[in-house]
C-alpha cells in the first residue's frame, strides 16, 4: 500500500502565523495597559472624592455645634460674668465661628507652596462648642483653693447626666479625663444667676470605680469672679444647683504633615519626582486650648490631599436682614470680616447665621497635561503640581510635549450648615 502523502506548515506560513500573533499579543498589551492606567487614574479619583466626603462630614458634624452651650462672643456677650480683659487670648477669642480669612496660608506659608502656585489661598476654621459631650452637669460645691484656683464637685447620684455619661464613658469614670481636659474651659451657670461665669480647667479627680466624687479643677488664672461688692460671680455659699459644662475650640485648616510622630509615615513620599508628594497637604483638626495654642495630641488628618478650604458666611445685619455672601462673590470680604478674629474692632461673630464650606481635595498622581482655569467662585478642577516638568510651575502653564502629566483631577464638594445655635445672636 502506498502511504498518504503529509503537509507540514512552511517557513513562510510560519512567518506570517508568528507576525500575526505578535500583532495580536501586542494590540492586547496595549489594550490592558490602557485599561490599567485608565483604572488607576479611576481609583485615585475616587479616593479623592472619598477624602473629600469624610473631611467635608466632620467639618458639617463639628459647624452644626457651634455655639452649643457657649456664648457665641464671649468677650462681648452681657450674659458673660467677669473682667474679660483678664481672660488669655484662646478665652478672649471664645466664639461659636471665628474664619480665618486665607489663615491656613498665613499660619503655614512654607507648606502651602503647591496651593499658591495654583493662585488657591485656603482659608482656616475656628469653631467654638462642646464637643464630645452633650450634657449639663449639675453642681454638688464649690470650693476655693489655693492661690485663686477652685474645685467643682460634680453631683455624681441622682443625676441623670451623669449617669448617662457613666454609661458612654465607663464606670471607671477615664471618659471623664477627656470631657474635661486640661486647657479647655468650663462654663458655670449658677442658681439664681444669669450669666454665665468661665474659667480654665486644669485636671479632674475621679475617686472609686464606680466614681464616688468626681472634682474639676480649675487654674487660679483667670479667677473666678465673686459678688462681693454686688454683682455677678461666686458667693459664700456651695452653689448647689449650678451647672457646667466644658468648652473647646477647634481648628480646622490645610497644612503639611511630613515628619509628624503620628502621621509622617503616612504622608512620607513614595514617588515624589512623580507624584509631587514632598509638597503634599492635608486638612487637620486640631484643638486649640485657653491661651490659644495647639493641644498636639488632639491633631487630627481629616483629609489626605486637600489643597483648598474657602469659608463664606450669612450674617445679620443689626435690624434683622440676612445676608448672604457666597464664597468668592460680592460681599464677601466684609462678611468674612465679621467673622473674623473676635478680638479685633468690628468683629461681630454672633451675627453669623449660617457657614458655607468649600473643600478641595486632588489625585495622588497628576494625569493631565491640560490645565482647565477656574470656575465661578473660584472653583478649580485641575490642580498644577509644580516642579514635576521643569520650568512648568505655575496654573496654565502648558507642558512640552512628550513630558510627564503635571496636572492632578481635583474633587470639590459645598455644603452650607446653618448655625441653629446662633440663632437668637446676643441680648
Amino acid at each position: 500500500m502506498r502511504r498518504g502523502a503529509s503537509r507540514a506548515f512552511t517557513l513562510v506560513e510560519l512567518t506570517v502565523a508568528v507576525a500575526a500573533g505578535l500583532a495580536v499579543a501586542t494590540a492586547a498589551l496595549l489594550l490592558a495597559r490602557g485599561v490599567s492606567r485608565t483604572f488607576q487614574e479611576e481609583a485615585r479619583m475616587a479616593s479623592a472624592h472619598v477624602a473629600a466626603t469624610l473631611g467635608l462630614g466632620r467639618l458639617v458634624a463639628d459647624v452644626q455645634r457651634a455655639g452649643f452651650l457657649v456664648s457665641p462672643h464671649a468677650a462681648h456677650d452681657p450674659a458673660v460674668c467677669g473682667d474679660r480683659a483678664l481672660w488669655p487670648q484662646g478665652m478672649r477669642r471664645l466664639a461659636g465661628i471665628t474664619v480665618r480669612d486665607g489663615g491656613s496660608v498665613v499660619a503655614h506659608p512654607a507648606d502651602l507652596g503647591q496651593s499658591l502656585a495654583n493662585g488657591i489661598r485656603p482659608d482656616a476654621l475656628i469653631v467654638g462648642g462642646s464637643f464630645g459631650n452633650v450634657e449639663l452637669f449639675p453642681v454638688r460645691a464649690i470650693v476655693a483653693g489655693a492661690g485663686g484656683s477652685h474645685e467643682v464637685y460634680l453631683q455624681v447620684t441622682g443625676s441623670g447626666a451623669m449617669q448617662r455619661t457613666l454609661a458612654r464613658a465607663g464606670t471607671d469614670g477615664a471618659g471623664f479625663q477627656a470631657i474635661f481636659r486640661p486647657g479647655r474651659m468650663l462654663r458655670i451657670l449658677l442658681a439664681g444667676q444669669s450669666r454665665a461665669l468661665y474659667g480654665v480647667i486644669a485636671g479632674v479627680d475621679v475617686v472609686g470605680s464606680p466614681p464616688a466624687q468626681i472634682v474639676v479643677r480649675l487654674a487660679p488664672s483667670p479667677a473666678l469672679p465673686s459678688r462681693e461688692g454686688g454683682g455677678c460671680g461666686l458667693g459664700s455659699g456651695a452653689h448647689v444647683g449650678g451647672l457646667v459644662s466644658p468648652v473647646a475650640r477647634v481648628l480646622y485648616d490645610v497644612r503639611r504633615l511630613a515628619g509628624h510622630p503620628v502621621y509622617g509615615a503616612l504622608v512620607a513620599p513614595v514617588a515624589g519626582e512623580v507624584t509631587g508628594d514632598e509638597g503634599r497637604t492635608e486638612l487637620v483638626r486640631v484643638e486649640l486650648d485657653a491661651n490659644d495654642d495647639e493641644v498636639p495630641e488632639t491633631l487630627e488628618l481629616v483629609a489626605e490631599y486637600a489643597v483648598d478650604l474657602q469659608i463664606g458666611v450669612t450674617t445679620a445685619t443689626e435690624t434683622g436682614e440676612i445676608v448672604r455672601a457666597p464664597i468668592g462673590g460680592a460681599g464677601e470680604a466684609a462678611a468674612l470680616a465679621l467673622a473674623g478674629d473676635p478680638t479685633t474692632p468690628g468683629a461681630a461673630p454672633e451675627r453669623v447665621r449660617a457657614v458655607q464650606i468649600r473643600l478641595a481635595t486632588r489625585t495622588r498622581a497628576p494625569d493631565r497635561s491640560v490645565g482647565l482655569g477656574s470656575a465661578e467662585g473660584g472653583r478649580m478642577t485641575r490642580f498644577l503640581i509644580p516642579g514635576i516638568v521643569p520650568g512648568v510651575d505655575t496654573a496654565g502653564a502648558v507642558p512640552p510635549p512628550r513630558s510627564l502629566p503635571v496636572y492632578a483631577r481635583m474633587r470639590t464638594l459645598h455644603a452650607e450648615v446653618a448655625l441653629v445655635n446662633q440663632a437668637g445672636g446676643m441680648p
